[in-house]
């Protein structure tokens, strides 16, 4: 036979204005075995169930209501005792509307507006946050689709958990441009690079036009002044104000002059070749000859010096100024301070099978850039990159920059043989010949730099070092002397120049570690790509770290990382 226990039933009552929700709870007796146990969790999950579980519940109400049911279960004896005993408590949940405030941030450039969801009342429309952020001030830059994912977001949330997203975003001012500088009239440089295209569409690398020259009183360089930008608006419909662009004077160089007329212009005031420079141009003297032969004999010039034709064999041209050859360099011995660019190539041989510098029939040294169609068995050096339109053979080469063999209109650009040597970067289309022909590449100019600094460093070290050694043993035998005024003035003496010592070396060794750290960092920078094959017998330094590659390998780069020299293959596009 059954058990009966006493127990409570509840249900929840919704109020009139369905805001706030109490229990009605009343005594009975039970099956044993249906009796639920009446706690703060059951009557949670009761509301639950009846579709309240969102409402805010006041629990310090349901602990009290619990404690109370708890203890009138104590008191029923009989069924006689649960007759009309029926409790209404006080309300347990009430529904709470979701809130929403808005947050400007200093600057006023967004504006954040924060949901709390709501807890069985009712949720924040659009309307509502409009007006919520138009209140706040907010009456620019409104973004409804941010405040409509915002309420989706809302509506899903738990009750009572604060969803946030920005949801107005200031016009952001537009910076100034800087004043900047226009060219009107072609130079050298830009010249090499515009070679002359066909009415068929077909490019003649070496027929690269007349070199450019001007007139005194030419128009050579613009200035496009700076601009104030524009004005932007905050989220409040303030104004932010735009950072204005910076202004630069001109900095005419040798042969120009700002105009009189118009200070916007630079103008030349001497007839010559122009170059430009940062915020100017200069306007060079120009020597025009048809070759440098026997019949001109060597050339030294401060202008800029300018060969329709060749510069042949046997001849010395030193200037001051740029070189620009229409022809090819063969076996000549040319020096220009500025650039020296060869319409065509630059051809030397050899004596016997030595490529090493000194036997090389053809030398070009420039102060900034040379270009070349192609170079073979020729020395070149450059302070600055070194390019090639498409072969470097058997050449003894040095870049205090970067060597690039090959440009976007040639295919299968190759260095073989020789000694190719840069402070940054080596680039090319192949790198050796498939016989296997040995391909010197050297990187190890930065890092001899800093190898002769850290030698520098140490041996300083070692002479402050040996002086710190004589003051301490000079001291020690001060210490032996009687105890005179004289003795302690020279002790003090000693004893500061070695404390001076002491902090000076330490110094010195912490620049030793910054140098070898600025040592392995600049290695770390340098690369070797080719861009189509590597050939056997491709041998690159870096460093103290040296590779060769003993096969045929794909287009990949060589770096140096961690004291060695790696390969990585790079997938063709």
């Amino acid at each position: 036979m059954s058990e009966l226990v006493p127990t409570f039933i509840i249900e929840p009552i919704l109020n009139d204005d369905e805001s706030k929700i109490s229990l009605r709870a009343t005594a009975r007796l039970v099956d044993k075995s249906n009796c639920l146990s009446i706690s703060s969790d059951s009557i949670k999950q009761l509301l639950s169930q009846r579709g309240f579980g969102r409402y805010r519940v006041i629990q310090e109400q349901v602990d009290e209501i619990v404690e109370a049911l708890t203890e009138a279960i104590g008191q029923i004896n009989d069924e006689s005792d649960t007759e009309g005993n029926s409790i209404e408590t006080d309300a347990i949940a009430e529904a709470k509307d979701a809130t929403a405030e808005v947050e400007i941030n200093d600057t006023k450039l967004e504006a954040v507006l924060s949901i709390a969801s709501a807890e069985g009342g009712k949720d924040i429309v659009l309307s509502d946050a409009q007006g919520l952020l138009e209140k706040a001030g907010v009456t620019y830059g409104v973004d409804n689709s941010k405040i409509d994912e915002l309420l989706e977001i809302a509506r899903k949330a738990p009750a009572g958990e604060t969803s946030s997203a920005v949801v107005a975003f200031a016009l952001m001012p537009v910076t100034g441009d800087d004043a900047h500088f226009v060219p009107l009239v072609d130079t050298a440089n830009e010249r090499i690079l515009k070679p002359r295209l066909f009415a068929d569409g077909t490019v003649d690398m070496l027929d690269l036009g007349d070199m450019p020259t001007v007139q005194a009183e030419a128009e050579l360089l613009k200035k496009e002044a700076f601009t104030k930008g524009d004005k932007g608006i905050d989220v409040c419909w303030g104004v932010i104000a735009p950072e204005p662009g910076k202004d630069f004077d001109f900095k005419p160089g040798k042969g120009t002059e700002v105009s009189g007329e118009d200070e916007m212009l630079l103008i030349a005031t001497i007839s010559g070749q122009p170059n430009l420079l940062p915020r100017g141009m200069k306007v060079d003297d120009v020597i025009k000859v048809n070759s440098v032969d026997l019949s001109t004999g060597h050339i030294k010039t401060d202008a800029n010096l300018i060969v329709k034709g060749d510069i042949c064999e046997g001849m010395k041209v030193r200037c001051e100024g740029d070189i620009t050859v229409g022809g090819v360099i063969e076996s000549a011995d040319v020096i220009a301070k500025g650039n020296i660019l060869v319409g065509k190539g630059v051809l030397g041989r050899t004596a016997g099978h030595s490529i090493s510098a000194d036997k090389l029939s053809v030398s070009i040294e420039a102060g900034d850039t040379i270009y070349a169609m192609f170079a073979s068995y020729a020395r070149l050096n450059a302070d600055n990159d070194i390019m090639i339109a498409e072969q470097l053979l058997h050449c003894d080469t040095t870049s205090k920059s970067k060597i690039i063999v090959g440009n976007e209109k040639t295919v299968g650009s190759q260095i073989v043989g020789g000694t190719t040597r840069s402070s940054k970067s080596i680039e090319t289309d192949i790198l050796g010949a498939s016989a296997g022909v040995i391909t010197n590449l050297d990187l190890s100019g930065p890092f001899k730099i800093k190898a002769y600094e850290l030698s520098c460093n140490r041996s300083i070290i070692d002479g402050k070092s040996a002086m710190l050694n004589n003051m301490r043993n000079a001291y020690s035998k001060f210490m032996l002397l009687p105890i005179t005024e004289a003795r302690t003035v020279h002790t003090d003496k000693i004893k500061n120049t070695i404390i001076f010592l002491v902090n000076e070396i330490k110094e010195l060794e912490i620049q030793g570690d910054l140098l070898n750290e600025e040592s392995e960092a600049t290695c770390n920078d340098l690369v070797v790509t080719a861009k189509r094959k590597i050939h056997p017998n491709v041998i690159l330094k870096i460093g103290r770290s040296s590779f060769k590659s003993t096969r045929a390998r794909e287009a990949g780069i060589l770096y140096y990382s961690e004291r060695e020299v790696h390969y990585t293959p790079v997938v063709k596009s």
